[in-house]
């Protein structure tokens, strides 16, 4: 019973705060006015330091009072207006304040929850769509997670484990499609005899598909690839040799220098001089017959090939020393065929 009572004296205390707070401020407004009369006065700006220091401690203090004066004020005045009130009508009011906001509260909750059970179904939905749109764009861990969510937060576990299966065949398929298509890359590699990419090509597929059984051994189906290559070369230019076939077989001799080593050439040497020395023959019987006959083209190109493919023999020295006045007349004949055309 004392307490409320000291606590209503203390309430009803708020017009004396109000009254001692406007005694404030008008204490500070009187100082101010002084700082303000004095300030004007010409003879201010001859002070000494001491009483400019006089000076700005007088504004100060008036500054405080009128702050302390305001914040005064506002307090009585706030104990005023509760002492208006009863305590005991103050504290129903906040009762009742209280339980209508737990009742709000309390409907806010059923409201949720009323809002899970109606947008349940179409939260489902567009949670099918969005992993169905993740696989159609090939982003299968971020489709793995939302079945994840299906699954354990939304409770469609059957459903969950059916998306998963769909995904896990989408990942399948497009991770053999991949693989197929590298290896179709590879195979090309293989034809077009390029080798050395062959086989940097193989590590690479191993690399990215070191899980798949097709891309086992790729290097070394490489390097066989290669081996059955070169000895279907020699094979072909021993055959080609063999019936006199100059031609294929030194286009099969330029192709099979690419591959035989210094110790691997030996077998082949004494087969190669005489396909060399039947080509160079041959070349020089056809450069001879096209001079003969005045064929100066015909000449030219045989000429030509004799310097490109034997430079350091006797029969392209002699070719040299003819080729200026061949492709002369050369030149001759062909404006002749033109001037018969025209």
């Amino acid at each position: 019973m004392n307490q409320d009572t000291n606590g209503s004296s203390k309430i009803n205390s708020g017009p004396i705060v109000v009254v001692w707070g406007l005694v404030l401020v008008t204490f500070a407004m009187i100082m101010a006015i002084i700082a303000a009369i004095l300030f004007r006065d010409p003879a201010a700006l001859e002070w000494s330091s001491e009483k400019h220091a006089g000076w700005a401690a007088l504004v100060a203090v008036a500054f405080v009072l009128a702050v302390l004066g305001a914040v005064v004020c506002i307090t009585g005045a706030v104990r005023w207006a509760l002492a208006a009130m009863p305590t005991a009508e103050l504290t129903r009011q906040v009762r009742e304040l209280r339980g209508q906001l737990a009742m709000i509260d309390e409907r806010l909750q059923h409201s949720d929850a009323a809002k899970r059970i109606i947008y349940r179904e179409k939260d489902r939905d567009a949670m099918r769509r969005a992993i169905r749109e993740d696989i159609s764009k090939k982003e299968f861990e971020s489709a793995m997670v939302m079945v994840t969510q299906m699954g354990q937060v939304y409770g469609y576990r059957q459903e969950a484990e059916d998306l998963r299966e769909e995904v896990m065949r989408a990942r399948a398929s497009d991770l053999e499609a991949q693989i197929n298509q590298s290896l179709a890359g590879f195979e090309k590699m293989l034809v077009d005899h390029e080798w050395d990419r062959a086989v940097a090509e193989a590590a690479k597929i191993q690399r990215l598909f070191p899980d798949s059984l097709k891309v086992r051994d790729l290097s070394k189906r490489a390097r066989e690839a290669r081996e059955l290559y070169k000895h279907s070369v020699e094979r072909q230019f021993l055959q080609a040799a063999e019936r006199d076939d100059v031609e294929l077989a030194m286009e099969l001799l330029k192709e099979l220098d690419k591959y035989l080593t210094e110790a691997e050439a030996g077998p082949f040497r004494e087969v190669a001089r005489g396909v060399i020395g039947k080509k160079r023959q041959n070349l020089g019987v056809q450069f001879k017959l096209a001079v003969q006959d005045k064929e100066w083209m015909q000449a030219v190109r045989v000429g030509e090939q004799v310097i490109r493919e034997f430079p350091n023999t006797k029969m392209s020295d002699e070719v040299r020393g003819m080729l200026d006045l061949l492709r002369e007349r050369a030149a001759g004949e062909q404006a002749a065929r033109q001037g018969q055309t025209a």
